[in-house]
């Protein structure tokens, strides 16, 4: 039988940020990740759009944000990290109205978030249609970066310090003293839950409640654009969640759409629905005009998960023997240096003293204590 002093399971951005930290707090312990995947990050993690922002509606979610864009900002040229910021704009009073309210609380908690006029929403983004635009707002901090590369620069750290991946082993159980997979058993003091969107099913069947399900999204990529800004930031429509950013000589485009629905698919991705793009080129083209004439690249348009929890914030704690880290919903890669420190902490000292995960405690659902996360793409 395999021992180690923590077994992780999955071995997507979150599970490798895990063991990478735990690896820090603690250099010489034996650490096992265990997936049910031949390979690293083949999940969500690939799928993801990488955006980094620090823009959010809650405490917890900023507070998350802003340690995990102090770690990426010292990995910058190893997972791509462009800090280029996230522009968000509003044509609507309800969305003026979310501005007031939000960017003072952002900017009490440090995130250097200031409002944008049209002229200036211009200077960012000349290629916007900014006629009708009332309110923007804007942190120069945010940005995007390679989501593989992060799952990466996770695994190398973590195996270079001695952690072990043992592939295609679906967790079965784990009594407190042995996690049971599908490719032997493997003797651990702590086990950590890090399976993304499966991880709702995966504690079903070990008697856990962990209430995430797999949520579809789908991204896009345009033709090649010509004359795109250096520093063309991510650009969010509040009102319709269309938002883009430079990929390559193109754009990668997307909205929160009434397609995004919750999948039952596990093992395969879920299917890429083609009225996406006729529903996305409705919604974008009065934001953003140029569409008309670059179009989508039907061949690179894909859909991927979002592991999403009832009010869309992640669950972060002790759930039976686990120590649970799971439904990020869409913010995983974003918020994976935050996630790993806080799961090792919990699996190593039994709290956490970086971050005060009350918001995120497993409970919550049972006490009906719900703060719903309003800044959602």
């Amino acid at each position: 039988m395999e021992k180690a002093d923590v077994l992780v399971a999955g071995a997507g951005v979150i599970g490798w940020s895990v063991a990478a930290h735990l690896l820090r707090i603690s250099p010489g312990l034996s650490v096992v990740v265990a997936d049910k995947a031949a390979v690293s990050g083949s999940g969500a993690t690939g799928r993801a759009a990488g955006g980094v922002r620090a823009q959010f509606g809650t405490p917890i979610n900023i507070a998350f944000s802003l340690f995990s864009i102090r770690e990426f900002e010292r990995f910058a040229e190893e997972v791509a990290f462009r800090q280029h910021g996230y522009l968000f704009v509003t044509a609507t009073e309800a969305g003026l109205h979310a501005m007031d309210t939000l960017a003072p609380m952002q900017q009490s908690l440090g995130v250097p978030v200031r409002r944008l006029t049209p002229a200036e929403v211009r200077d960012l983004a000349p290629m916007l249609n900014t006629a009708d635009i009332v309110g923007a707002t804007f942190s120069a901090t945010d940005g995007y970066l390679d989501p593989h590369l992060v799952c990466s620069l996770y695994e190398r750290e973590a195996r270079a310090a001695g952690a072990r991946f043992l592939p295609s082993a679906e967790v079965l159980a784990f009594d407190g003293e042995t996690v049971s997979t599908s490719a032997g058993d493997v003797a651990c003091r702590a086990a950590v839950l890090a399976t993304g969107h499966w991880s709702g099913e995966l504690a079903l069947r070990l008697g856990l409640d962990v209430p995430v399900h797999p949520e579809r999204h789908q991204l896009a990529l345009t033709g090649e654009v010509e004359g795109l800004p250096a520093r063309l930031p991510m650009v969010v429509d509040i009102n319709t969640t269309f938002h883009f950013r430079p990929e390559g000589r193109g754009l990668l485009v997307g909205y929160t759409d009434h397609l995004a629905q919750p999948t039952v698919t596990f093992d395969q991705p879920p299917p890429f629905d083609a009225r996406f793009l006729e529903e996305l080129a409705d919604i974008a083209l009065h934001r953003l005009p140029l569409l008309a004439e670059v179009g989508f690249d039907t061949r690179r348009s894909w859909a991927g998960w979002y592991a999403e929890t009832p009010d869309r914030h992640a669950i972060v704690g002790k759930v039976g023997n686990w120590v649970v880290a799971t439904g990020f919903g869409g913010h995983g890669v974003m918020h994976s240096p935050a996630a790993g420190q806080a799961a090792a902490e919990l699996a190593l000292r039994g709290e956490c003293e970086t971050f005060d995960l009350h918001p995120l405690r497993p409970s919550r659902f049972a006490e009906g204590e719900l703060t719903v996360e309003s800044v959602v793409i």
